[in-house]
């Protein structure tokens, strides 16, 4: 048995061994891991430190959203955050742990009239993975009402860091891959209006934009400066464009759909040959918004 395994088994944390990703991901693909581990937010820095003097990689997980996994899986450990799940709200502060899922945070805030978060509506993933990746939605952004983190570096110190202290840009935190997200805390505001009446709104206009009910990562290509990439790769002709069971969205054709049994390599395939006919037409170079885990 593993150190790690001993001090899951100590400490009551759950872990799977050879646990295949598929469900971890939204594309619903990727192959196994040699451990998946889910810590809560009092033990995550023990773990990482077993992991890091056992000689492991590792990569962290939340909802599997804007992540495209190998179909060779990942040989170390995969660190799922679900169980850093706290909510705590004090008049109009609310920290999270990084594993809350998204809509269970604009869920919660809708209930009690707090604004500041409501465009983020449909979104996938978690807090943590939004905060990231600075994710936004009808001129939203997460980091708006983002206060300060609590992360994890790379020499496994814990810090935190306000907002101003953050190189946030468009889809893009600044963070290095190597720290980890623990807590995030956000200042939200009394709206005298329905927060929920306006979640709605946004969600009809989403779901008659994007193909939120099916399985894919989100956007595939980050915004080139001045357009869109779904209006490139539509203008391209690509629409419908298929490699095995992945094929760019009708509706939105920065959405690549696993309409199957699809693989990750067809998915890389696709991006290719979708980069290659915008180039060729356009003389624009489309860059990633998704991450891949390579094993």
């Amino acid at each position: 048995m593993t150190k790690i395994e001993t001090f899951c088994k100590e400490k009551g944390i759950l872990y799977k061994k050879n646990e295949p990703l598929v469900q971890y991901t939204t594309l619903r693909i990727g192959g196994e891991a040699a451990m998946v581990v889910f810590p809560q937010e009092e033990n995550i820095r023990e773990i990482l430190e077993i992991i890091k003097n056992e000689g492991l990689s590792y990569y962290v997980v939340g909802g599997g959203s804007n992540l495209l996994v190998s179909d060779r899986g990942f040989k170390g450990v995969i660190v799922n955050t679900k169980k850093m799940d706290s909510i705590r709200l004090e008049r109009y502060t609310l920290k999270v742990g990084a594993g809350v899922m998204l809509g269970r945070v604009l869920a919660f805030l809708g209930k009690r009239g707090l604004s500041g978060m409501e465009g983020l509506i449909g979104i996938p993933g978690t807090v943590g993975g939004a905060v990231f990746c600075n994710a936004g939605s009808f001129g939203y952004e997460i980091k708006d009402c983002l206060e300060e983190i609590e992360l994890i570096d790379e020499a496994l110190s814990i810090k935190k860091l306000k907002k101003s202290e953050i190189n946030f840009r468009y889809r893009n935190s600044g963070l290095s891959e190597n720290v980890i997200i623990k807590t995030v805390k956000f200042v939200l505001k009394e709206e005298g209006e329905d927060i929920f009446g306006k979640m709605k709104e946004f969600l009809i206009r989403k779901r008659e934009t994007q193909p939120i009910k099916e399985n894919s990562a989100g956007c595939v290509f980050k915004n080139p400066e001045g357009t869109s990439a779904g209006f490139l790769i539509d203008k391209a002709g690509l629409k419908g464009a298929r490699v095995g069971d992945i094929i760019v969205s009708k509706v939105h054709a920065n959405y690549f759909i696993n309409i199957g049994k699809g693989k990750a390599a067809d998915f890389l395939k696709l991006m290719d040959m979708v980069k290659e006919r915008v180039f060729k037409i356009f003389s624009v170079e489309l860059r990633p918004e998704i991450r891949f885990l390579e094993a």
